[in-house]
């Protein structure tokens, strides 16, 4: 597997904190009373502290996550120099969609040119790209296919955010959505013949529940009561123990993959679902942090594009060059955790 380019499209409204913080004031007021609304101000501030959340991209009046989608992908075939009818297959990586069914890579195939190419979607979270990844690796590897897309478009924050928020004690389960930002991107890969590339990956299938947005029939797909307290469509989380979970979880996976863990590595991509959590799991596993390169700042969680996003950026910048040696990171909702080493 080589990795031809990966190139990134970003909405056109940069936000802040305090913008955020100032809506949902603004839409709750008249559920707050004047002290109420100074406590959930103070949490907000706390918890975006905490997360180490800056600034984030949101699409601005008019814009269409579509349109975010087709510009990445028309960017990575001209840098690439590859023709839409050489792509073969189109893998969709990603948690926002507009629809169920089909798949939503048939959109991206159709609007794309991609004539020659089959698709299918990946869907894992914010896991769903290093999935893709893998499954695009077994294909080429296979000679099954010879040349892959993958593309996400991260582009719903205003669709899953919970802004109901009538008391500060009810902002727990919400406030991580308030960290997302949106990103599209496309990925490009091709058949490699030294392929030395290395994926693993682990699940803990019963700490779902830790993270979801819940369709309106979640409740016939759960056990009884689990459910009561999730809004359909609306982003939920239980960030303390999600965290916790999945960087301990993280950790030992990557200390038990050996083959992995005793590989030096030039550059380190992590989901970036926020600063501190980038931090104390390079801690705990022991990576120099000059090594690791962090977007959360700069753009929020991005979701199942925080790893194409942070490469594509990295190259940019001139971080990321031919040759290095790359570890991917993952901690995902399900729970599942994921990591990958190649040359790029």
């Amino acid at each position: 597997m080589k990795i031809l380019n990966i190139s990134y499209a970003l909405p056109s409204k940069k936000v802040c904190n305090e913008d955020l913080i100032r809506e949902v004031i603004e839409r709750n007021q008249n559920e707050l009373t004047p002290e109420a609304q100074v406590d959930l101000e103070a949490m907000f501030r706390r918890f975006f502290k905490m997360s180490g959340s800056k600034f984030r991209f949101h699409r601005a009046a008019g814009e269409k996550a579509l349109t975010l989608a087709v510009t990445a992908g028309k960017k990575a075939l001209s840098k690439a120099g590859v023709k839409p009818e050489d792509v073969d297959l189109l893998i969709y990586a990603g948690v926002t969609r507009g629809w169920v069914e089909p798949a939503t890579a048939n959109l991206f195939q159709s609007e794309l040119g991609l004539k020659s190419a089959t698709c299918f979607d990946v869907l894992d979270a914010c896991a769903s790209w290093i999935r893709a990844m893998a499954v695009a690796r077994s294909f080429l590897a296979q000679r099954i296919y010879k040349m892959v897309m993958i593309v996400n478009c991260e582009c719903g924050f205003r669709e899953y955010a919970n802004f109901d928020i009538p008391k500060a004690e009810d902002l727990e389960h919400s406030f991580s959505g308030f960290t997302i930002g949106e990103a599209a991107t496309a990925t490009l890969l091709t058949v490699d013949d030294e392929d030395d590339s290395i994926f693993s990956f682990k699940t803990w299938g019963n700490k779902h529940g830790l993270c979801k947005i819940p369709l309106p029939n979640a409740s016939e797909f759960s056990s009884d009561g689990d459910t009561d307290n999730l809004k359909p469509l609306a982003f939920f989380t239980s960030p303390g123990e999600l965290l916790s979970f999945t960087i301990r979880k993280l950790v030992g996976h990557f200390q038990e993959c050996r083959e992995i863990a005793e590989t030096m590595h030039d550059i380190v991509f992590g989901h970036s679902v926020s600063v501190s959590s980038t931090s104390k799991t390079a801690d705990m596993i022991g990576i120099d942090k000059a090594s690791v390169f962090e977007t959360h700042d700069r753009f929020g969680n991005t979701v199942s594009a925080s790893l194409p996003l942070g490469m594509a950026v990295a190259e940019e910048e001139g971080r990321l060059q031919r040759g290095m040696r790359v570890l991917l990171l993952m901690g995902s909702a399900g729970v599942s955790t994921a990591m990958a080493s190649f040359k790029y």
